[in-house]
């Protein structure tokens, strides 16, 4: 219970009993009424005390105030009218959800009490025409404007169940679009330098091997296709980094495609790697997500034959199939062994499961090596 809460129900407390007093004493005494003694005002304390606990127990604090009640008029004391000490906890108990229970109680009270006073000689036209009206009225009040508050109370906690929960899953969201652009990020950045990085670094061993054997052409030549090898990837990064700018469509650099694998292809030859490539379908066809996905594929598996398998020969072969793009890489080397880790095929594998497609790597059927086989919805 808060200190605002409890503060209220003292007041409402002390509310209760000065208005039961001021009922007393502004009313004549009957001469058959008791006097108000210690006992009697003992049990007007008692209502306004279980008032005080009305929100922690309110089907109790109702029975603790009707028992009194009850009591008070049983002893004879001068009448006050019974919906002063008990409109306040039938309210209670409708605010806490229960008014099926605070119009059974009310009604059951207001029975045994005018049939109790109609036992007892009282004017029984004035007892029904004037004082229960406004009896039923007051009860009604209280029943109805309790559910009401309650109504309100559940409305206003199921706003900020929901206010909380979209909060949540707005943070969920954010932390996953985070996420997807790491991912994103990595995968693009290791399919832009992966690829080269593997060429750079053959070629400048062919060239160190070259300078030590006194061959300066070869040497040359080795580095003509790191330059070429570097200014490809520089392009590459150029438009990834575009890209994740945001830049307009007008300013992004060609989208590479199965054109562009010959380009991938060439330079694994330059790296020593011989290539045999079968491209079966025809670029202007595809679309251009399923495109740079198939270039994607085979880049990585190029790189993988380069820098894992040390293979000797590879195969490229891009195929067509009934809402599909078949793209295959195999390789004579190694096997499996490392070129299955890392970041590379888990990265190709993501890009081709965005499209709905799906991947399957593995040693190569027709021998020793290493193949991966790529089916891409088109």
């Amino acid at each position: 219970m808060t200190r605002v809460r409890r503060s209220l129900d003292g007041v409402i407390a002390a509310l209760v009993l000065g208005v039961l007093i001021l009922a007393i004493v502004a009313r004549q005494p009957g001469a058959d009424d008791r006097p108000l003694d210690l006992l009697g005002f003992g049990l007007l304390v008692v209502i306004a005390v279980a008032t005080f606990y009305r929100q922690q127990w309110p089907v109790a604090v109702l029975a603790v105030c009707t028992t009194a009640f009850f009591g008070y008029y049983a002893s004879g004391y001068q009448t006050v009218g019974f919906e002063l000490p008990l409109v306040v906890p039938i309210y209670t108990v409708a605010c806490a959800g229960r008014w099926r229970l605070a119009a059974l109680w009310a009604a059951v009270v207001t029975f045994v009490a005018y049939g109790s006073r109609v036992q007892l000689g009282q004017d029984t036209l004035r007892l029904v025409a004037l004082e229960l009206p406004t009896t039923v009225a007051v009860f009604c009040g209280a029943i109805a404007l309790g559910d009401a508050v309650r109504s309100r109370r559940e409305l206003r906690a199921e706003q900020h169940r929901t206010v909380a929960a979209v909060r949540r899953e707005a943070e969920q969201s954010s932390a996953q679009r985070l996420a997807d652009e790491r991912v994103l990020l990595a995968r693009d950045l290791h399919d832009v330098l992966g690829h080269t990085v593997s060429v750079v670094s053959l070629h400048a061993s062919v060239a160190e091997e070259a300078l030590l054997a006194g061959d300066p052409e070869e040497a040359l030549e080795a580095t003509r296709a790191i330059q070429e090898a570097s200014g490809a990837a520089m392009r590459d990064l150029r438009g990834t980094v575009q890209v994740l700018r945001g830049d307009t469509a007008a300013s992004l650099e060609p989208v590479r495609g199965l054109r562009a694998i010959g380009d991938v292809v060439d330079r694994a030859r330059t790296a020593g790697l011989e290539v045999t490539q079968s491209i079966e379908v025809d670029p202007a066809a595809v679309t251009s997500a399923a495109g740079l996905t198939a270039y994607r594929v085979v880049q990585e598996g190029l790189t993988n034959a380069l820098r894992h398998a040390r293979a000797d020969h590879a195969w490229v072969r891009v195929c067509a199939e009934p809402g599909a793009l078949v793209v295959r890489v195999d390789d004579d080397g190694r096997g499996p062994g490392t070129s299955n880790e890392g970041n590379g095929l888990r990265g190709m594998a993501e890009r081709v499961h965005l499209l709905g497609g799906s991947v399957r790597t593995g040693r190569r059927a027709e021998g020793p090596g290493f193949s991966v086989c790529a089916r891409i919805p088109t």
